[in-house]
């Protein structure tokens, strides 16, 4: 069995909970393994990314040392507000809605078991980034 690695993440107050995402800043970070779920009022980076928009070494998918790597999972394990392993995952839907004007989509993340965790995601940039992820974290688990 391999180790875990971090493939990449990032938090950003282009993605909100609520109504319209009215509730702003929250980051998803991933794994080989697992997914996380941070609240960026909370965690914007840890360690490593200091306040650069809540990516790691500045980077969305960075290439990071053994140790780097250790630690960027450490602190995820400590700042998460959910965690998900790759198989308890059903799917996630990444969605563009709304006029170009008024940009709005929206990430849901089906678990196996439980409710679904859903995100607004307020600029295209967001939608981007997280399309990049969930290839590289299990493209069988997404649904455009």
């Amino acid at each position: 069995m391999s180790a875990e690695t971090f493939i990449g993440g990032f938090a950003s107050g282009f993605m909100g909970q609520g109504f319209m995402g009215m509730r702003v800043g929250y980051g998803l970070y991933f794994t080989s393994a697992r997914l996380f779920g941070v609240s960026a009022a909370t965690w914007s980076g840890g360690s490593l990314g200091g306040t650069v928009a809540g990516l790691i070494e500045g980077e969305l998918m960075p290439a990071l040392t053994p140790d780097q790597n250790t630690t960027v999972i450490a602190e995820l394990e400590r700042a998460k507000d959910f965690e998900l392993g790759k198989d308890q995952v059903r799917n996630i839907e990444l969605k563009r809605t709304g006029p170009m004007m008024l940009w709005l989509g929206r990430i849901t993340i089906q678990p196996v078991n439980g409710q679904a965790i859903k995100y607004a995601l307020r600029s295209p940039i967001a939608y981007d980034r997280l399309l990049k992820l969930t290839q590289a974290f299990g493209p069988e688990l997404l649904r455009t």
